[in-house]
């Protein structure tokens, strides 16, 4: 996948989890966390897989928006996405490491931290 093409397709993705009511069937978001997915939150919390998950089907609809976005590959199979998250409380930067697994790409961290 050229540069371009993984940054808008790992764009899609990151909206899709910033913004899971919008999905038909939240379920489908599940395959795009690896299985061994971890999430630093910047209330400084340390997310599982299975406690984003529960989040993920339970929340409610947000007003966020991402900006800045910018994707690095670190290798075929591999990709560092960095970008703004705003909402009305606060606006944070975010990371992501994407790693290509069986076949898809995958979340397998992400780590939020509050802007000064």
């Amino acid at each position: 996948m050229k540069p371009a093409q993984l940054q808008d397709h790992l764009y899609t993705l990151e909206e899709r989890l910033l913004h899971p009511s919008r999905e038909k069937d939240r379920k489908a978001l599940l395959p795009l966390l690896a299985d061994d997915y971890q999430e630093y939150c910047s209330s400084g919390r340390i997310y599982s897989r299975q406690q984003t998950i529960d989040d993920l089907l339970t929340s409610s609809p947000r007003s966020a928006t991402i900006s800045h976005f910018y994707v690095t590959p670190l290798a075929p199979d591999a990709a560092l996405a960095t970008y703004h998250a705003t909402t009305a409380l606060h606006v944070s930067h975010r990371s992501s490491l994407w790693v290509f697994r069986d076949n898809r790409w995958q979340l397998l961290f992400h780590q939020g931290t509050v802007a000064s």
